[in-house]
């Protein structure tokens, strides 16, 4: 059977006693009284059930028991303080691991890591692109930016835009291949995520409709590919404002269709017990400001 831990102011006054030679002068070192080291001496002694110190006219002197015991109290302690300042800085100079999408992290966030980094210039901000929804138990992670519902009740949801839809395409392409009608796409290729195959048939639904079950299809493996694609004049896509809105403005793709808000968002996420929420939310609030002034869409 184990017995109780000590507490650790216990261990501190021995350690202040076996170094002073004196409970007098390690009350002092601890800017307590004599005879409060002398009780927590005691209590420690009653702890282990072993005399640490042999009691002299003037001082005391570690015993046996109390020289084998003294490494334990000071490997014990010097981790402590270790792991407290190491605490401490972080929390003063905290690393933030934040996950998403390639598209948004090299389209918005690295743009700008600048001018996040002169407001707050003790945070330490590490970008991780992932294109699998992050797991907050088994991952490393601090936040994340998701889209989706915003149905994550395990996990403190902050919206950062919505979002809106339109059929994409470069220049080139649509010169060289006219689009009379938006819902008559048969011979065109349709440029696909994979792990969002199904987007175009709901697309659709919010366009109003049409087939797109018999064009040529074009998989790539994330959003940033499949956009570039387009940009290639490789297919057409859809595209998500206001993510593409810097690539609409300057001419890298055009829409096809006036944007339609769909139900799916943008949003910030982190555990509801993170430390770090107070910083968290100071890089949420500079995001979702930058998402505001440099990307315009129109709500309809």
């Amino acid at each position: 059977m184990y017995r109780d831990l000590p507490p650790i102011h216990l261990l501190i006054a021995f350690e202040a006693a076996a170094q002073q030679h004196s409970f007098k002068l390690a009350a002092q070192a601890l800017c307590i009284t004599p005879s409060a080291v002398s009780q927590q001496i005691k209590q420690l002694e009653q702890y282990l059930n072993m005399i640490l110190f042999k009691r002299l006219t003037r001082g005391v002197e570690l015993s046996e028991y109390g020289k084998a015991y003294l490494r334990v109290a000071e490997q014990t302690l010097t981790t402590y303080r270790n792991c407290h300042d190491s605490f401490l800085y972080q929390m003063a100079n905290p690393i933030l691991r934040i996950s998403m999408i390639p598209f948004v992290a090299y389209e918005i966030v690295i743009p700008a890591l600048h001018e996040f980094k002169s407001l707050h210039p003790n945070i330490e901000l590490r970008i991780e692109t992932s294109m699998s929804l992050t797991d907050f138990e088994r991952e490393p992670v601090d936040a994340a930016i998701r889209f989706g519902d915003g149905n994550w009740p395990d996990l403190e949801v902050h919206t950062i835009s919505p979002c809106y839809c339109a059929l994409v395409a470069s220049p080139q392409y649509i010169i060289n291949n006219p689009i009379d009608n938006i819902r008559e796409l048969s011979g065109h290729t349709l440029i696909y995520m994979q792990r969002s195959m199904n987007d175009w048939q709901r697309t659709t639904e919010f366009l109003n409709g049409y087939s797109v079950e018999h064009n040529t299809k074009l998989v790539m493996d994330s959003y940033l590919s499949a956009m570039r694609a387009a940009e290639q004049s490789l297919g057409l896509a859809i595209g998500q404002l206001p993510l593409l809105s810097k690539w609409l403005e300057t001419g890298r793709l055009v829409t096809l269709n006036k944007p339609v808000m769909i139900p799916e968002q943008y949003y910030f996420v982190f555990r509801k017990t993170s430390v770090k929420k107070e910083v968290l939310l100071d890089f949420y609030q500079w995001l979702t400001k930058k998402v505001k002034a440099e990307f315009n869409y129109a709500e309809s």
